[in-house]
């Protein structure tokens, strides 16, 4: 057993297990975030975030447009597909959030009919399909989901530089934000004017931020394309099928 020294502390740990970057992260420790350790931390598992030939497909916990032999290879062609309209009806600009983070009832949450924006402002209205957005909304606070990507269209072209920022949220710290520029998606090879393909994936959540601007006199159609949703439930319904099957056929073994 070796012996080392942190924070003017003695501290044992089985050198077995730690290499040099190990040993070198905990001296360091007393000076680097949170997440600069999860970080380091990485580096001494062989599980990197992958898993090799892994594609979602058969696991109990994901759900994929409904299907069972769904994965994350074809979720964006096969994905559940949700159109949300957003329309100002003021001249100002107004800030809708498609995502509240942590704050469930946080001012600018998108609603079906007249809502208030993020700042309190009147204007803003949204309708939701196939189902209401109120449904919507409680979908991605109880099922964390992947978005493929998304159509955006509009008849105000300038609606097309309005970003999507996405953050996450927590009470422990301030996380950096993502900005998705649909307008960078235009070009001569998509000369449509009105309708928009953003092929970029993020996260909507109980624990991510998303807001988004509408100009002033414009409505704008967001088709958001679900690829995968993580549903406890669906794992629950699955894993009870299958030990029915079994509890079946071991009583059919016994019987004999």
């Amino acid at each position: 057993m070796k012996r080392g020294i942190y924070a003017g502390r003695s501290v044992a740990f089985l050198g077995a297990g730690l290499g040099p970057g190990a040993v070198a992260a905990l001296g360091r420790a007393n000076r680097y975030t949170a997440e600069d350790l999860e970080n380091e931390a990485a580096g001494l598992s062989n599980f990197s975030g992958g898993m090799s030939g892994y594609t979602g497909e058969g696991d109990d916990f994901l759900e994929f447009s409904g299907e069972s032999n769904g994965s994350f290879m074809d979720a964006i062609h096969k994905g559940k597909i949700f159109n949300l309209t957003l329309t100002n009806g003021n001249a100002a600009t107004r800030t809708a959030l498609l995502c509240p983070g942590l704050v469930f009832a946080a001012a600018g949450l998108i609603a079906d009919g007249a809502f208030n924006d993020a700042s309190g402002a009147s204007g803003l209205t949204g309708t939701g399909n196939p189902q209401s957005i109120l449904l919507f909304n409680n979908f991605i606070r109880n099922y964390p989901t992947l978005v493929a990507g998304f159509k955006i269209s509009t008849s105000n072209i300038n609606q097309f530089e309005c970003v999507l920022t996405i953050q996450k949220e927590s009470p422990f710290s301030v996380h950096e934000s993502k900005i998705i520029n649909p307008a960078i998606y235009a070009s001569e090879a998509n000369p449509n004017t009105t309708l928009i393909t953003v092929g970029e994936a993020f996260y909507m959540d109980n624990q991510t931020k998303i807001s988004y601007q509408v100009l002033g006199s414009s409505s704008v159609n967001i088709g958001l394309i679900f690829g995968a949703s993580l549903n406890p439930a669906k794992a629950l319904r699955s894993k009870a099928t299958r030990a029915k099957t079994t509890v079946a056929a071991v009583s059919s073994f016994r019987g004999r």
